[in-house]
């Protein structure tokens, strides 16, 4: 989520080139936030029924939207919505914890570790605190989960610091009972902490052994090294963990997947020109496989919802299975799929979004204010959207507005401020002069 200086020193033309493709995306990405978690509150109740929209007519049809309670993200419906979601949710955060990992190899071009430490822990550990207490409490109060009386609410507030601060340290369930939709910055600071010694190394050795191996996987002949080698890594992740624990809000499987991505994102930049050449050179190459990888992913979520055994999701030791051959397949696919549609992104964005724009800079500073509160805001939007009888897509359309708005406003509000600013992790503007 880092929105350093995103400039690549090229050793080849002897300047330095401005990658703006990597700051639209990190934009953009994070904004299909908002309809993301608008739409499964609506087609999969992942936040309970009172404030779905749409509980009436789900009831009515009995059908198999209503959440699983191991997996806030794999709902069993395999409607065409549902199953856009499902498609979205495979890489979307695949690609911001690779813009991560971009970040991180900008950030540490100019600073010492012990700089990016101190910086990655003001910038994530204290927006994620801070957040949790804040917008975990007034998300509980828009849920109807606190009384609304003066003296009640305080002392739930106060508790609440406690216990979420508490409950935060106990390993996997702890962070999705403290943390909420904030456990992406936890997952950020820890591979940022783990993989701190490789960036001092690199940044003290620019040309050498580590350089000169992340560069190879750009050269080996017919790209084998990007479009084989690398997702393959990936899918072995899912191949060692993912039998045993779903995957989700990072953890289980996830926890380790993502960091892939991260450390995949890191060396994209540490291979300079030759990761944007191979871009440029293999983009319709990659669109075509990622369309394909697309189908056989379709297919292979139909089978999980046949079956009942959770291929893409995970955890299908519940059904006696450590590995077949089928989910062995679904491995493969998994990370294949989520690797090619980054690379689509990528390489489509560094055709059309590298461009400047007034506006690009702005946006880059909400995306941190946004990203914490759109979460209340986002129940108070379907609670609403529930108030005024509206259902499906215009529920959806509503509701995302509501919070694109209210976020808005909010963000036009802390960012006036160099208190709010520093709580809710907006880089400080530099000074001329």
């Amino acid at each position: 989520m880092s929105s350093e200086n995103l400039e690549v020193p090229s050793p080849l033309l002897k300047k330095t080139i401005r990658r703006y493709d990597i700051d639209w995306l990190r934009v953009i990405l994070f904004g299909l936030l908002i309809p993301f978690h608008v739409a499964i509150g609506i087609y999969w109740s992942t936040y309970g029924a009172e404030i779905n929209p749409n509980v009436e007519e789900i009831r009515d049809k009995n059908q198999l939207e209503f959440i699983d309670e191991s997996n806030d993200y794999s709902a069993e419906s395999v409607t065409f919505t549902s199953m856009i979601l499902h498609w979205m949710h495979q890489w979307r955060l695949a690609a911001l914890f690779m813009i991560s990992g971009m970040g991180t190899a900008f950030a540490f071009k100019s600073r010492t570790w012990k700089t990016f430490l101190k910086e990655r822990s003001q910038r994530l550990l204290i927006p994620m605190f801070f957040g949790a207490w804040t917008m975990g409490f007034i998300g509980s109060i828009i849920l109807g989960d606190e009384k609304l009386e003066p003296m009640s609410l305080s002392i739930s507030f106060l508790e609440g610091i406690v216990w979420r601060t508490l409950v935060f340290w106990i390993p996997i369930f702890g962070k999705l009972i403290a943390l909420g939709h904030l456990w992406f910055l936890w997952n950020l600071f820890q591979y940022s902490l783990f993989m701190t010694p490789i960036f001092h190394y690199v940044s003290k050795h620019p040309e050498g052994n580590m350089a000169r191996f992340v560069q190879s996987f750009f050269t080996i002949p017919m790209s084998s090294g990007i479009l084989l080698i690398l997702p393959l890594i990936l899918s072995l992740t899912e191949i060692l963990f993912k039998p045993w624990f779903p995957g989700y809000i990072g953890v289980g499987y996830e926890w380790f997947w993502f960091f892939v991505f991260f450390a995949f994102g890191y060396i994209c930049i540490i291979a300079k020109e030759y990761y944007y050449n191979f871009l440029n050179k293999q983009r319709l190459n990659i669109t075509v496989i990622t369309l394909l990888l697309t189908l056989i992913f379709v297919w292979i979520r139909l089978e999980q919802h046949k079956t009942g055994i959770p291929y893409i999701d995970g955890g299908w030791l519940k059904n006696g299975i450590v590995h077949d051959k089928m989910t062995f397949f679904a491995c493969l696919i998994h990370s294949f799929h989520a690797w090619f549609w980054c690379l689509t992104i990528f390489s489509w964005g560094s055709f059309f979004l590298n461009k400047s724009s007034e506006n690009l800079a702005y946006l880059n500073q909400g995306v941190y204010p946004f990203y914490i509160v759109h979460m209340p805001l986002t129940f108070a939007g379907l609670r609403l959207s529930n108030e005024f009888g509206l259902k499906n897509y215009p529920a959806i359309v509503f509701s995302t507005l509501f919070v694109i708005l209210t976020c808005w406003i909010f963000f036009e509000i802390v960012r006036r401020n160099k208190v709010t600013r520093f709580l809710f992790g907006i880089k400080e503007k530099k000074t001329k002069g």
